[in-house]
C-alpha cells in the first residue's frame, strides 16, 4: 500500500492525483475501449458525499477511453489493476468543468473518487454487437486515424488456436481483399476499426467472421472454432470517401475496382469479383457530371459492372439477382445483346420459357446472324411443345376420370327418402 499521492495526468499538471490505497493482483490493466466494472465513492472536498454505486448496490459499467465518463476517470482507471482500491483527486477541468452537474456538484468543484476495480471485458467492435469480434487494446494507436474500405494496409498478424499458433506473417492488401491472405473475415472487419500503429488483440467467433466451414487445410481448426489474432497495423492507404472525390476520381476509382472484379473472376473467386463490381456501382449510382463524355464514360463503367454482376450471380445460380443487374443494364440499353441473353438464359433456367423465347427473339431482331439465340428459340419451341404434349395427356386423363364418375350410379334424394320410408316401414313392422 503506498501513502503518497501520485500525478497521473500526461502533462503532469497535478489534474489527476492518485492514491492506492489496496494494491491489485498482477500487472494487467485495461486498456482503451475495454467495459469497466467498478464500485466507487464520490465526494467533494468537503467530504460531502454525492453519489456512490455502494450505497445502490450495483457495480458500475463504462467504456474506457471512449469519453462515456470525466475525464480523471479514463486517465484513473486505466491506471488500476484488478481487485485494487485508489483515491482519485480531480480538478475541474478533468472533472465537470466551471459548469459542474447541479444540483449535487457546484461549478469548477474538485472531487475525489474512491475507486474499486472488479474486473474489465474486451471492446465488442463486431457490426452487430453481439460478441462475434472482440478487441483488447495493447498498443493504442494514433487518434482518428482509420483505414477504409478500400484501403490498403500493411499489417503483421499472429493467429492462434486454443494457444496453438497457426499464423503469423506480414501481410499487404486492400480491405475486403483478406482472404487472398488467407485472413478470415473477422480480421478485415476489426482492421477497419485500427488505428495508424495499434496493435490489438482480437478474439472472433461464429461461423460469419471465423473460417466457418472451410478452416485452412492442415491447421487442425475444427468447423467455426473460435480464434484468437493479434494484429499490428503499420501502414495504410487512406481512400477518400466517395463523397469527397471529383467526378474524375470517381471514374478512376470505379474503373480500378472493376478491373480488380475482372482480376478475381478469371481466378474463379467470385465473391471478391462481387464485391469489386458492386464497389464500381456504389462509387458511381449517384455521380451526375454535367460533362457528357464523363457521362459516357460513367455509364460505359456501369454497365460493364452490372453484366459482369450478371454473370457472378448466374455461376452462383442466384437468377433473379442476375435478372436484376440485367435489368439495370437493360433500363439504358435495351438492345444490348449480352443483358438480352443473360436474362434469358436465366428466364429459362426458372422454367419461364415463354418470356425467355421472346428475349432470345428479341436478340435476333437485333442481331439476326446470332446463332446461339436462334438455337435457344429452337430449345424453347421444343419446350413448349413438350409441355403442351404433357398438358393435354394431362387434361385427358382429368376428363375421363370426371367422365367415368358422372358415369357411376348414385342415390337421388327420392332414392334416399324410399329408402328411409323402407327402413321405417321394417322398423314398424318389427315392432
Amino acid at each position: 500500500m503506498s501513502g503518497e499521492k501520485i500525478d497521473i495526468t500526461p502533462k503532469k499538471d497535478g489534474g489527476v492525483l492518485k492514491l492506492i490505497k489496496k494494491e491489485g493482483q498482477g500487472v494487467v490493466k485495461p486498456t482503451t475501449g475495454t467495459t469497466v466494472k467498478v464500485h466507487y465513492v464520490g465526494t467533494l472536498e468537503n467530504g460531502t458525499k454525492f453519489d456512490s454505486s455502494r450505497d445502490r448496490g450495483d457495480q458500475f459499467s463504462f467504456n474506457l477511453g471512449r469519453g462515456n465518463v470525466i475525464k480523471g476517470w479514463d486517465l484513473g482507471v486505466a491506471t488500476m489493476t484488478k481487485g485494487e482500491v485508489a483515491e482519485f483527486t480531480i480538478r475541474s477541468d478533468y472533472g465537470y468543468g466551471d459548469a459542474g452537474s447541479p444540483p449535487k456538484i457546484p461549478g469548477g468543484a474538485t472531487l475525489i473518487f474512491e475507486v474499486e476495480l472488479f474486473e474489465w471485458s474486451a471492446e465488442d467492435i463486431s457490426p452487430d454487437r453481439d460478441g462475434t469480434i472482440l478487441r483488447t487494446i495493447i498498443v493504442e494507436g494514433s487518434k482518428n486515424s482509420f483505414p477504409n474500405d478500400t484501403s490498403k494496409v500493411l499489417a503483421h498478424c499472429v493467429g492462434t488456436y486454443q494457444g496453438t499458433e497457426f499464423y503469423n506473417r506480414e501481410v499487404n492488401f486492400h480491405i475486403g481483399e483478406g482472404s487472398e491472405e488467407g485472413l478470415p473475415e473477422g480480421v478485415e472487419r476489426a482492421l477497419r476499426r485500427f488505428q495508424l500503429g495499434e496493435k490489438s488483440k482480437i478474439e472472433i467467433r461464429g461461423h460469419k467472421y471465423t473460417y466457418g466451414n472451410s478452416p485452412p487445410a492442415g491447421s487442425n481448426i475444427p468447423v467455426n472454432a473460435t480464434l484468437e489474432f493479434t494484429i499490428f497495423l503499420k501502414e495504410f492507404e487512406k481512400v477518400p470517401a466517395t463523397w469527397e472525390m471529383t467526378a474524375e476520381e470517381k471514374l478512376d476509382a470505379a474503373k480500378q475496382a472493376k478491373d480488380r472484379g475482372t482480376m478475381y473472376l478469371q481466378k474463379g473467386n467470385l465473391k471478391l469479383a462481387y464485391n469489386k463490381y458492386k464497389r464500381a456501382e456504389e462509387v458511381l449510382e449517384y455521380e451526375k457530371s454535367t460533362d457528357p463524355e464523363k457521362m459516357a464514360e460513367r455509364e460505359t463503367i456501369l454497365n460493364g459492372a452490372y453484366l459482369n454482376l450478371s454473370l457472378v450471380c448466374s455461376k452462383q445460380n442466384e437468377q433473379l439477382e442476375c435478372i436484376k443487374w440485367c435489368d439495370k443494364v437493360l433500363e439504358t440499353k435495351p438492345g444490348n445483346v449480352k443483358a438480352l441473353y443473360r436474362k434469358a438464359t436465366a428466364l429459362l433456367t426458372m422454367n419461364e420459357v415463354r418470356d425467355a423465347m421472346k428475349l432470345f427473339e428479341k436478340i435476333v431482331e437485333v442481331e439476326p446472324e446470332n446463332k446461339a439465340a436462334a438455337q435457344q428459340i429452337i430449345v424453347c419451341r421444343n419446350t413448349i411443345r413438350e409441355q403442351n404434349e404433357r398438358d393435354k395427356k394431362r387434361f385427358k386423363n382429368l376428363f375421363a376420370k370426371i367422365s367415368t364418375e358422372e358415369d357411376k350410379p348414385t342415390n337421388t334424394v327420392e332414392d334416399e327418402d324410399e329408402i328411409v320410408a323402407s327402413t321405417s316401414g321394417s322398423s314398424t313392422s318389427n315392432a
